[in-house]
């Protein structure tokens, strides 16, 4: 077993004594008490008045609204929360819902008494089954033996150097890796086929000093074509995005390497530049110590709490950046500035820079959701703009849904809630709108996925950017028109 497997495995078994490997922080510390996942269920309304209040040790995963997205969100639209906490927090959590208002009666002019009246409070389902730490502990263990398992896949793939080696059916795709482990398959990947694939060794740098490479997937030098850019694990936590951001890179050599029309034609239109993780130092940290943890490693204090920079709070313009300071917790912290830290600033010269820049996507985990700007106000910008933004968003989403239990929805980021210095914010405005940016929540139901996922998610997530290659093209030519 190499070093680095028996240090991980020495991580692991620190997991059921609550990650007591770890150095004291906020994210550390709630994870002592025992977390289970709840839905808690009510009104806008009353949801809105729950997040008011403070909830520092509350994983607020997801709200949805329980109404078809073609209807308007009022005070009264029922909302669902998927949160992970304690029953202690979760209770207070759903206290704070509580609505207390005070009607007066009159006589004339006189007021003659008032009526108090309280909300029903908000329902609360607690998922029995799910514990965090258990949940975590048999992940590490799985994901562990399957790394043993799968110790020799990339000898495999350099001794077979065959043209009809199929990439996705390589023993890689059978588990979550490290980032070492995946930056060495992409870089085989890009030796074996210098043709079609460019590395760039240093588009930007972490905070802790790593370097974060891009891949270019192409098939000629034509300064006609047009030019995509997906990037993936901005967030750390989130592995099935990057997988399914590994797999579609190596799908797509797959096809070209086998003369496939469909992608033969598309990459005569485009150059497709790929940045598989963004957030490496988090995304290590991961694997070494929190599970769950979702930012960068630049600590810094928040509320007395040590926080890391959320990496999708942390992009430009100005005028948009950490509008709403009371809405910021350990997970939403968005740096002192716009570009404050050196990964997204790096990055944003790269893709700046980026000839012919045409659509622009970022991977997340989870729920199965196309999310397209903006988060940071209400709509989906000028028209006609909004419009087109809509249809391609709709159009990915019907892509992202061809499977019988796979239902993606496509949405404005700011349907609920708002957010401010989003990644695909920021692009779209920088670019005044002309440039498609897009999220893509993957599918599925927690950030912990089963690794037999990884190759049926990676499929879908394919076609879902083929289509949005297509999908940008006509936004272009939309644009050339005007």
């Amino acid at each position: 077993m190499k070093a680095w497997k028996v240090l991980y495995v020495a991580a692991v078994l620190c997991l059921p004594l609550a990650v007591e490997c770890t150095s004291s922080s906020h994210h550390h510390s709630h994870h002592r008490t025992s977390r289970h996942r709840y839905s808690i269920e009510g009104t806008k309304a009353a949801m809105d008045a729950a997040l008011q209040n403070p909830h520092p040790r509350l994983d607020i995963r997801s709200i949805k609204a329980l109404q078809d997205l073609n209807e308007a969100v009022t005070a009264d639209t029922r909302v669902r929360a998927d949160v992970v906490g304690s029953d202690k927090d979760v209770e207070a959590f759903a206290a704070a819902g509580e609505l207390h208002s005070t009607t007066e009666i009159h006589n004339g002019k006189h007021i003659r008494g008032k009526i108090s009246t309280t909300s029903a409070p908000m329902k609360v389902h607690k998922h029995k089954e799910y514990s965090e730490e258990a949940v975590v502990t048999k992940d590490r263990g799985e994901v562990t033996a399957c790394l043993e398992r799968t110790e020799g896949y990339l000898e495999e793939l350099t001794k077979n150097l065959s043209s009809d080696v199929v990439y996705t059916e390589n023993p890689f795709f059978e588990c979550f890796r490290p980032s070492h482990e995946v930056f060495d398959f992409l870089d085989t990947l890009a030796e074996q086929n210098p043709q079609f694939v460019t590395k760039y060794e240093n588009v930007s740098v972490t905070y802790e000093g790593r370097a974060i490479p891009a891949f270019k997937i192409s098939t000629s030098e034509d300064s006609s074509k047009k030019t995509l850019y997906t990037q993936a694990l901005i967030h750390a936590r989130e592995w099935q995005a990057g997988a399914a951001t590994f797999y579609t890179m190596a799908a797509m050599l797959d096809d070209l390497r086998a003369g496939n029309d469909a992608a033969t034609r598309l990459f005569e239109k485009f150059d497709w530049y790929f940045v598989p993780i963004v957030n490496i130092d988090g995304y290590q940290y991961t694997w070494e110590v929190d599970r769950m943890w979702r930012t960068n490693r630049h600590l810094s204090k928040l509320n007395g709490e040590e926080v890391g920079v959320d990496l999708n709070r942390n992009w430009p313009p100005e005028e948009y950046f950490n509008l709403d300071p009371s809405d910021v917790d350990s997970e939403t912290y968005p740096g002192d500035f716009p570009l404050s830290e050196p990964s997204t600033a790096g990055l944003f010269d790269f893709i700046t820079n980026l000839d012919s820049l045409s659509g622009i996507l970022d991977m997340h985990t989870f729920g199965g959701q196309v999310l397209r700007p903006f988060s940071n106000q209400p709509g989906g910008g000028a028209e006609p703009f909004g419009s087109k933004m809509r249809a391609l968003g709709d159009s990915v989403r019907r892509a992202l849904s061809t499977q019988p239990d796979v239902h993606y929805q496509s949405e404005t980021g700011a349907y609920l809630y708002k957010a401010y210095g989003c990644f695909d914010d920021g692009m779209y405005l920088q670019y005044n709108l002309t440039v498609p940016a897009l999220t893509i929540e993957v599918e599925g139901g927690d950030f912990v996925s089963p690794q037999s996922t990884i190759r049926p998610v990676g499929k879908n997530i394919y076609l879902g950017l083929r289509q949005f290659a297509h999908e940008a093209l006509e936004y272009r030519k939309f644009v050339e028109e005007m």
